[in-house]
């Protein structure tokens, strides 16, 4: 007992502890998870803005973008797979491309996908679009010739990773034609507001 108290009492600081603690209290706590906007699972092909992590690294993408959902999923506990879009033009990116027309066409009159960021982000990331008053819009899809470009640019952005596989890298396949989470642009049997007639 007194051998331990003694030893307790001889534990002394190394300048590395305290250096490390001084780190670690500079690092702002986790933040709460903001309210899920999303009320349904996301589809391929729809925008959403995302607000992705002020904390990030260059070229990460930080703060809030717009995207385009590549993988659908459900509101609650959902893993949304993403590909960010920019108005900042693409030209030197063999993976970036132009999209046909913007989908927030108020910020800027181009929009490019940057295919070789594919992201993974939780459903609390995403926000709807807002029209000139404020009021959030259903979420719209990009045009079914965008999805297909943007599908070629991230399987080439992956085809190191894929060949690894033994993987044909071909255009996105055909999964049915309801509209579901997983159904491209093209084939939803039912066109959104904001597709073209």
């Amino acid at each position: 007992m007194d051998e331990r108290s003694s030893e307790a009492r001889q534990l002394v600081a190394t300048p590395a502890m305290v250096r490390a603690v001084d780190r670690t209290s500079s690092v702002s706590a986790v933040a709460p998870k903001p309210p899920l906007e999303i009320r349904r699972s996301t589809r391929l092909g729809e925008v959403y803005w995302c607000a992705f992590s002020p904390h990030h690294y260059p070229p990460e993408f930080d703060d809030k973008h717009l995207m385009v959902v590549i993988r659908g999923a459900k509101p609650v506990f959902g893993a949304h797979v993403v590909v960010p879009l920019t108005k900042k033009p693409q030209v030197d990116n063999p993976h970036g491309y132009k999209l046909i027309r913007n989908p927030n066409p108020r910020s800027a009159d181009q929009s490019w996908a940057v295919c070789d960021h594919i992201y993974t982000v939780a459903s609390e990331r995403l926000q709807r679009l807002r029209d000139s008053k404020g009021v959030m819009k259903e979420p719209e899809r990009i045009d079914a010739a965008d999805f297909r470009e943007i599908s070629l640019r991230v399987l080439n952005a992956l085809k190191p990773f894929l060949a690894q596989a033994h993987l044909p890298v071909t255009g996105p396949r055909d999964s049915g034609d309801g509209a579901s989470a997983d159904t491209p642009p093209a084939r939803a049997k039912s066109a959104s507001r904001a597709d073209p007639a």
